[in-house]
């Protein structure tokens, strides 16, 4: 950290400025001092949290998209023709800042907003939008206290001494449906049970069974292929800056029928996982935990530390954990699987990430912030099981030509071997959603066209039953020369380069959004009254 001086003044989320002032102290005692300005003004500095407020343009360097309206759409407008056989909800999530930080904490980074979560829901022709604030104990604490309470990204120490000791969940990063219930996730908490139909909060701590022993859960859960059954984990499940991982399996009625506890190397970031039909899968990346000293003066949660190994996590699913394997390899951050199976023994994952650090926001303790090693590419990860010692796990760059991230795949291939993947990218053809067909090589781009920007895109299939890979893919696509509009975009997958088949147009900029999920017509319950 010798690149950068306490002593500096903060100016924005940029890797300098973030690191610079998560280093100064009193930053628990700002959020306190009295005389705080009572306007609701977001700064206009570029990079600091809610930049630029509503009138900030989504996708900019200013903010990310600051929304902190509900909104309530029926029957939106339509360009082009919708399929007649799409039917379902595609729900999404993402951080929505409810008020600004004080001064002293406005380098805060996006991550730390507020859940919002929205729903497009397609039946007959017809598309209803609606979007409603995830309404959990700190959302409801911060709309009484008419200001913010919560302090830095991840770091309680921050907080206004009003809510020490309550719960930090913002629960804005992925959301999902299990046993009639909405899900919406952020991985240092429980998940938030949301009404699928209305979005309303049913449970901000939401425990299932009551039998989950651990603090906190993946916003990356996976659904077994066969079963349907929830399977997640959570890290730092026994506390702030514990290494312990709870990895558990839940069944369609939210009953607990197998957890296991184990340890990982250190206690670093580990977004995503992956699960097959017989192996558990755990990367272990050196953005590592950085102390609770350092959390105590106001510091940050995570910095990149070099000097830690890169390790794969392979254990026996329905085990005790016992049987864990931590194997090392080559240094990298991968934050998000395209797809997992096992062959015998063998455990193979596939993931989105780079070389080295991948979040600016987040410092790099031993060198400077290197850009080329952070662009993301797919990697395909595997480890024999049946080796006495762990040894090394291989891992190889697939596709070189392309980079991005946000790895999808077809959901109901989530446990086996599986063919196309789906990543928020681009190469030589250009840049959009791409599309890899594993077994052909082949990959297929859809561009979204000039001045515009795409989210995240969600697999569709054409109908039940349908091959995998055959159906949709939906997303929604920002005109950033209307003032960030939002239109959800339907593509056919197996057509990406023909453009979007049908068009839906909000008036406005919808609620942000990390990731989003895709749950069919027949899988929701009727409507209460319906």
């Amino acid at each position: 950290m010798a690149e950068q001086s306490s002593s500096d003044k903060p100016a924005s989320t940029d890797r300098r400025g973030f690191l610079t002032a998560a280093a100064l102290g009193g930053a628990a005692a700002a959020l306190a001092a009295p005389g705080a300005r009572a306007e609701v003004q977001f700064p206009t500095e570029r990079g600091k949290f809610g930049a630029g407020g509503s009138a900030a343009m989504p996708g900019s360097p200013m903010s990310g998209n600051v929304n902190r309206s509900e909104h309530t759409l029926y029957d939106c407008e339509v360009d082009g023709k919708l399929p007649a056989d799409l039917n379902g909800a595609f729900y999404r999530v993402g951080p929505d800042p409810q008020y600004p930080k004080p001064t002293a904490l406005d380098y805060d980074i996006a991550f730390d907003g507020e859940g919002h979560a929205s729903m497009f829901r397609i039946s007959n022709g017809h598309v209803d939008y609606l979007s409603r604030w995830v309404k959990n104990e700190r959302w409801k604490a911060q709309h009484a206290a008419r200001r913010s309470l919560y302090g830095v990204y991840r770091n309680p120490y921050t907080d206004d001494p009003s809510v020490r000791g309550k719960s930090r969940a913002t629960q804005n990063t992925q959301v999902w449906y299990h046993n009639g219930r909405v899900l919406a996730m952020k991985e240092d908490s429980m998940p938030a049970a949301l009404d699928p139909h209305t979005l309303e909060t049913l449970d901000g701590d939401y425990r299932f069974d009551g039998k989950l022993e651990g603090d906190t859960f993946t916003a990356h859960p996976k659904n077994d292929s066969h079963t349907g059954n929830l399977l997640a984990f959570g890290y730092e499940a026994r506390g702030l800056g514990s290494s312990d991982i709870h990895v558990f399996e839940i069944d369609p009625a939210g009953r607990t029928i197998w957890s296991a506890w184990v340890k990982a190397p250190y206690t670093s970031e580990i977004h995503d996982y992956a699960i097959t039909e017989k192996h558990v899968i755990f990367l272990v990346y050196p953005l590592a935990y950085l102390g609770d000293e350092k959390m105590r003066e106001g510091g940050l949660h995570w910095g990149w530390d070099s000097t830690k190994d890169t390790y794969l996590g392979v254990m026996r699913r329905g085990g005790d954990g016992k049987d864990i394997q931590w194997a090392k390899g080559p240094q990298t951050m991968c934050t998000h699987v395209m797809g997992a199976w096992s062959d015998g023994n063998t455990a193979y994952v596939d993931m989105d990430g780079g070389d080295a650090n991948q979040f600016p926001f987040f410092p790099n303790l031993h060198e400077p912030y290197d850009a080329a090693k952070a662009t993301g590419r797919v990697r395909r990860f595997s480890f024999d099981t049946s080796k006495k010692k762990p040894g090394q796990f291989d891992m190889k760059v697939m596709y070189p030509e392309y980079t991005g991230a946000l790895a999808r795949q077809d959901d109901r291939y989530h446990t086996v071997p599986y063919r196309y993947g789906f990543l928020m990218g681009g190469g030589p053809e250009g840049r959009g959603w791409l599309r890899f067909d594993h077994q052909t090589g082949k990959t297929d781009l859809f561009n979204p066209g000039p001045d515009a920007s795409a989210s995240e895109m969600c697999f569709v299939p054409r109908r039940k039953g349908a091959a995998e890979g055959d159906g949709y893919l939906v997303g929604v696509v920002s005109r950033n020369k209307e003032s960030g509009r939002s239109d959800l975009v339907v593509v056919d997958a197996q057509h990406m380069s023909e453009g979007a088949i049908a068009t839906i147009k909000l008036p406005y900029r919808a609620a942000p959004q990390v990731h989003g999920f895709w749950v069919p017509g027949d899988q929701l319950p009727p409507v209460a009254g319906g």
